[in-house]
């Protein structure tokens, strides 16, 4: 067993995964109705091998085979790049279908093994081994769809009950499909464990206000992964989202925001610049559980992709609601 899945199963073994209707064993005993199997919880870490960042790029490779393949890959490529730059954010994913397949072969690789790694922190993996409902705003590209399955052979299969709610701007559903279709074939992950809906609409239209908090009241986990600053180029419609966060998040349930440690994530408001965690981080009704300005996520050295794979600097938080 490689060093990084011995470093996984010690962390299994100290964990205490349970939830208020249906407790596990933790490693005291204290609390246990039923235990897990802990033979088949070590066969399944095998899942992704010994080389687990490599066997996410695999399936995603596999996922985009054909977009990479592409004679206008580069053009396309080029364009959107030219379009972060501007901040011009609708119209990298307003774009047509085939824009976006390009969007997700070049920047999900990067991204889904830096969300990996974060998933497969031990408070994030305890809400991946019961029943969970996730809604995870501006995630068509499939970074969080990827890295959410490939962290879910890190944990006790016996209840896992994922609901992955997913919502974007854009048309990306077909790019989900490819990449759950993936996934699933990939990490042996059933419907009965892992099922996955998008919703294609903008998160601060004014006339979903409804939807929008019926949504963030059922969920357990929330996420924002790369995206909180793109919904600030619109400052009040965001900070009225945040506000409907905070009203309809239920008692228990945790917020994970993950956006870029540089530049990109200040916020101008009046003559000065803030981080968008300072804005979170001053709301009384969150709870930090994570929390870490700086972090990087350097990939393997060994990992091969068509393309060059990003390393990632990034600030984290994840809240708990109280």
């Amino acid at each position: 067993m490689s060093a990084s899945n011995k470093d996984l199963t010690s962390k299994i073994n100290n964990l205490s995964i349970t939830s208020d209707s249906d407790k596990l064993v933790t490693k005291d005993g204290r609390l246990s109705q039923k235990s897990y199997d802990k033979e088949a919880l070590k066969q399944r870490l095998q899942i992704l091998g010994r080389n687990p960042e490599q066997n996410i790029l695999n399936v995603i490779r596999q996922a985009c085979t054909d977009t990479l393949s592409r004679d206008d890959f580069g053009k396309t490529l080029q364009s959107i790049k030219a379009n972060f730059v501007q901040r011009d954010y609708e119209g990298i994913f307003t774009a047509e279908a085939r824009n976006l397949q390009v969007y997700s072969a070049a920047y999900v690789p990067g991204r889904a093994l830096c969300y990996f790694e974060i998933f497969c922190q031990s408070q994030l993996l305890k809400l991946l081994a019961r029943r969970t409902c996730i809604y995870a705003i501006g995630s068509g590209s499939g970074s969080e769809l990827v890295s959410f399955a490939a962290a879910m052979t890190r944990v006790p299969a016996e209840r896992q009950r994922i609901k992955l709610i997913m919502q974007d701007i854009g048309e990306w559903a077909k790019v989900l499909e490819t990449f759950e279709s993936a996934s699933r074939q990939s990490w042996k992950l059933t419907e009965e464990q892992f099922s996955c809906q998008y919703l294609q609409g903008d998160i601060l239209d004014p006339t979903k206000r409804d939807e929008r908090a019926q949504r963030i009241a059922d969920a357990d986990l929330i996420t924002f992964m790369f995206v909180m600053n793109e919904l600030f180029v619109k400052k009040a419609a965001a900070m009225e989202m945040v506000q409907s966060l905070v009203t309809n998040m239920k008692k228990g349930a945790h917020l994970l925001v993950v956006e870029s440690a540089g530049s990109f994530s200040h916020l101008k408001v009046g003559n000065k610049t803030y981080m968008v965690h300072m804005l979170l981080d001053a709301i009384k009704d969150l709870q930090s559980v994570i929390s870490d300005d700086a972090r990087w996520y350097r990939h393997p050295d060994n990992v091969r992709y068509p393309l060059d794979v990003q390393n990632m600097r990034y600030f984290i938080r994840l809240y708990k609601k109280i």
